[in-house]
């Protein structure tokens, strides 16, 4: 049996749990919408059809769910307000979905053209090694999350939605969400929870995103590690696993 020490990788997930345990400090920003002309109601703190509330409907969280969830309450004419913790797309355009696959994309070039017997066959050649440049794949990944989080905020505000950019809290009372770092609360009929999900790190181990990395800091591909563990081996420990072994790390997955 052979022991090493190597970078490890942790892919596991916790589902509805908010997408950061920081403190924000920057100041809120609350997008004014533009109205399509088949809009048929306002969207503002005064607009709500019920008349005693300031939304019609709240949803907390903006990733996937929370944009379609904003799409069909839209579709309904209610007026809609949605927390979105500054993370437009949440996990899946910003830390999951869209940059793993532009990832795996850019990867699965580089292992193509280092195939020299595959391409052989179909008489190719490759003159020279083929190389990549690290930063440059991560920034290929971080470019495609960015366009996609732009499309889904503005097609948002087109809709009318009111963004506000801070994280919202349930006070406790009934139809309230407050603002975390404004403290401002705001009411609505119906409120939707979709936070989203964090990655989940076992108990005793210390992540420090360099040499021992969730899904979220292996996305910004630091460094390729002659040795990977991951610990994990769900979908998104194989996507890595198919990343990381095209650029040519040695990966071995722990259950």
């Amino acid at each position: 049996m052979r022991f090493f020490i190597a970078s490890t990788l942790i892919t596991a997930a916790t589902a509805f749990a908010p997408t950061s345990t920081t403190t924000r400090t920057t100041p809120l920003r609350t997008l004014t919408p533009k109205l399509t002309p088949q809009t048929t109601s306002l969207t503002s703190l005064s607009a709500s059809s019920c008349g005693t509330y300031d939304f019609d409907v709240i949803i907390v969280g903006c990733g996937v769910g929370g944009h379609g969830a904003a799409l069909h309450s839209r579709s309904q004419s209610l007026t809609t307000a949605i927390f979105s913790g500054s993370d437009v797309g949440g996990t899946c355009v910003n830390r999951g979905c869209v940059p793993s696959k532009a990832l795996l994309a850019a990867s699965g070039r580089v292992r193509e053209m280092q195939a020299e017997r595959h391409l052989s066959e179909f008489g190719i050649k490759v003159e020279g090694s083929v190389t990549f440049d690290r930063e440059g794949v991560a920034a290929h990944a971080k470019q495609l999350a960015n366009k996609v989080k732009g499309n889904l905020e503005g097609s948002l505000v087109a809709l009318g939605v009111d963004i506000v950019d801070g994280r919202g809290v349930l006070t406790g009372k009934p139809n309230e969400v407050r603002d975390e770092a404004s403290g401002k609360v705001y009411t609505a009929k119906d409120i939707i929870l979709a936070p989203g999900s964090i990655p989940f790190v076992p108990p005793g181990v210390i992540v420090d995103e360099k040499t021992v990395y969730t899904s979220d800091g292996a996305l910004e591909l630091q460094s390729v590690p002659e040795w990977v563990a991951i610990i994990g081996s769900g979908y998104i420990g194989l996507e890595f696993s198919d990343v990381y072994t095209a650029l040519g790390s040695e990966v071995t997955f722990i259950e």
